[in-house]
């Protein structure tokens, strides 16, 4: 009878044990206990050696992890803000750890930007073409049949200084302003049987650029476009021949020097030209490299030429 009750005795003292929470602290502290409820805050729990007396709660914060009697575990993180009620069934899948999710922290600080203003220097150049075949055809009247015209581009460049707010720290959209300096310009040849003529025209004027862009906060593809006001401050025209026509020119009692650059009067200037610009290209942190295209809406002369338009490497770096 003694071995009897001894050994239901062992049976319930083996139950009694099994059947317990465990909360682990973070400080390494374990409190065996009944958990009555994990919440936002606090979990609340009784203590297993009353389990009938008063309920106890400890800050959420201090608790690393609860195992259940069932053996499922709740892993407790600062990250999480569940406000789970109950025992939760062990998944199989490890919880991530606290230096798992400090490396989370940091790479969406890095996706930040440092500042929404940022200011820089941009430079490009390439070819532009600027033609003027309407007008020599015009000034060779019905002899402009026998004539072959080709517009040909001449070497472009711009460098200017900018500013960019963007909207916030982590998207891609801003809005820009430049101020800088730029020369554009082209070529047109006619071409009678073996002769040929040049007819060179280039500009120089100040230039503020107002635009949209998205650019990535470190490595990717960006693009901008936006509206360019030209101010032209000079204008130079410039003519050349072949060897037999240049003899032909230079013996009539005409004025022009071949091969020799003139400036436009200043009345023939205008003194603003809109155009237009789209840059794609790509990031590398701190400097920008893509390829422009920009096209006025008008002639800068006021009396000749077609809307010069231009396709340049351009290359930015901000600070």
């Amino acid at each position: 009878m003694k071995r009897i009750l001894f050994l239901a005795a062992f049976m319930l003292l083996s139950t009694t044990v099994s059947a317990q929470d465990v909360i682990v602290k973070k400080n390494g502290e374990e409190i065996r206990a009944k958990v009555e409820e994990v919440g936002e805050q606090s979990i609340r729990y009784r203590k297993f050696t009353n389990l009938t007396g008063p309920v106890y709660s400890i800050a959420r914060g201090e608790v690393f992890v609860i195992r259940y009697e069932s053996g499922a575990k709740d892993i407790i993180t600062p990250l999480d803000r569940s406000a789970a009620a109950g025992k939760t069934q062990d998944t199989g899948i490890a919880a991530p750890s606290q230096q798992a999710m400090r490396q989370a922290v940091a790479r969406a600080e890095r996706r930040k930007r440092d500042k929404l203003w940022t200011f820089g220097l941009r430079a490009g150049a390439g070819v532009s073409f600027w033609s003027f075949k309407d007008d020599l055809k015009a000034q060779f009247g019905s002899s402009s049949e026998q004539v072959s015209f080709t517009s040909n581009p001449r070497l472009g460049f711009a460098a200017s200084a900018f500013a960019e707010r963007y909207f916030n720290r982590t998207g891609h959209g801003h809005l820009g302003v430049g101020v800088g300096y730029m020369q554009n310009g082209g070529s047109t040849e006619g071409t009678v049987q073996d002769e040929s003529f040049t007819y060179d025209m280039r500009y120089d004027a100040f230039a503020v650029d107002v635009y949209y862009g998205m650019r990535p906060v470190k490595n990717g593809f960006y693009m901008r476009y936006g509206l360019r006001l030209q101010l032209p401050v000079g204008m130079k025209l410039r003519m050349g021949a072949s060897p037999n026509l240049a003899g032909l020119i230079e013996g009539t009692d005409t004025d022009v020097a071949l091969d020799t650059w003139y400036d436009v009067d200043k009345e023939l200037r205008k003194s603003i030209v809109p155009a237009v610009n789209l840059t794609y290209g790509y990031t590398f942190g701190h400097a920008d490299i893509g390829l422009q295209w920009a096209m006025a809406f008008a002639s800068p002369h006021q009396e000749m030429g077609k809307s010069p338009w231009s396709l340049s490497l351009d290359f930015a770096y901000r600070f």
